[in-house]
C-alpha cells in the first residue's frame, strides 16, 4: 500500500490555488464569555454560530456577528461533534454516568425556542454515526476510532493507531482526519486514494470540498505554546499560513458555508475569534 506524501515536514509554501484565500484579515474577537468557549460550528445558512464550553459541556448560540450569545444546553458532552440539522436545530450527543458507565443519548436542540427533544435514549455502546447519519469509511472512523486503521484497507500500515477528528467534505466525497502521531490525511469516502498532508490537527473543510484548514500546534508537554492555521490543498498539498505574525493560539475552527469567514477558539483567552477570507 502506497501513501501519497505531500508534506512530511511542517506545512510550508504558498499556494496560488483558485479556491484558496488570496487575502485574509487579522483575527478579531467575535465572542467573549465568562467561561471558556471552543469548537465553533456554523449554521447551514451562515447566520448563526454554535460553540461549546470546556470539556464540551453545554451549547451556546450567537448571531454571525457575535451578538445575542444564548445558552441552549447545559448538558455534559453536548458540544462534542454537535451538528446543525437545519438553520434552527442542533443535533447533540450528551452523556451521563450511570453505575460508572458512560451512557450517551441523542438530543435535538431548537435554538429559537430552547426546546430540547430526546431523539434516542441513552445507551452504553453508542454509535456516533447514528447521530450524523454517516456511512462508509466515515462511519467506521466515527464508531471505531481505535480500530479504524485495521478495518479500513488503505489504513492498514497504521494498524494500532487511533483515527482522530474525521471530517466529511461538504460534497460527501472525501474525509479529512488525523492518525495518532502521524499527522493529517485525506481519502475518498470509501477509504480509497489515501494521501498524507503532513503535520496538523482539527481539519475543517472549505465549501469547495478541495481545501481544508488545519491547526499546527506546539506545546511544552503541559500547555499549548503556539499554533497557526494553514489552508491546505488536498490535491496538491500546497499550503499557506493564515495566522502568521499573530499572537493567537487557535485550536478548533470552522469555515462559514460561503467560505468568507473562519471562526476559531483562541486558547490564550478562551474566546472565539474570526478572520475574513477573500478569494
Amino acid at each position: 500500500m502506497k501513501v501519497k506524501l505531500f508534506l512530511a515536514a511542517p506545512l510550508l509554501g504558498c499556494a496560488s490555488m483558485m479556491a484558496q484565500p488570496t487575502s485574509f484579515s487579522q483575527p478579531r474577537m467575535l465572542i467573549k464569555a465568562p467561561q471558556g468557549l471552543m469548537n465553533p460550528v456554523w449554521s447551514p445558512d451562515g447566520s448563526k454560530l454554535a460553540v461549546t464550553g470546556d470539556n464540551f459541556i453545554g451549547i451556546w448560540v450567537a448571531n454571525a456577528d457575535g451578538s445575542e450569545l444564548t445558552q441552549v444546553s447545559n448538558a455534559t458532552g453536548a458540544g462534542y461533534q454537535m451538528t446543525w440539522s437545519d438553520a434552527q436545530n442542533i443535533t447533540s450527543t450528551p452523556y451521563e454516568m450511570i453505575n460508572n458507565r458512560r451512557m450517551t443519548r441523542i438530543e435535538n436542540v431548537n435554538v429559537q425556542t430552547g426546546a430540547i427533544k430526546q431523539v434516542a435514549a441513552a445507551e452504553r455502546n453508542f454509535k456516533r454515526s447514528k447521530a450524523l447519519n454517516a456511512k462508509s469509511a466515515f462511519q467506521v472512523m466515527l464508531d471505531n476510532p481505535k480500530d479504524a486503521t485495521s478495518m479500513i484497507a488503505s489504513l492498514g500500515d497504521f494498524a494500532g493507531k487511533w483515527v482522530i477528528n474525521p471530517a466529511l467534505s461538504p460534497d460527501g466525497r472525501k474525509i479529512a482526519f488525523q492518525i495518532q502521531g502521524k499527522g493529517v490525511f485525506v481519502c475518498n469516502a470509501d477509504g480509497s486514494d489515501l494521501k498524507a498532508l503532513g503535520k496538523g490537527s482539527h481539519a475543517t473543510w472549505l465549501p469547495d470540498s478541495e481545501n481544508i484548514m488545519v491547526t499546527l500546534i506546539k506545546d511544552n508537554g503541559d500547555v499549548f505554546t503556539s499554533s497557526d492555521i494553514y489552508c491546505v490543498s488536498t490535491t496538491t498539498g500546497k499550503s499557506q499560513n493564515i495566522t502568521a505574525d499573530t499572537d493567537v493560539i487557535p485550536v478548533t475552527m470552522a469555515v462559514s458555508p460561503d467560505g468568507s469567514k473562519l471562526a476559531f477558539d483562541n486558547d490564550v483567552d478562551g474566546c472565539i475569534y474570526i478572520i475574513d477570507l477573500k478569494y
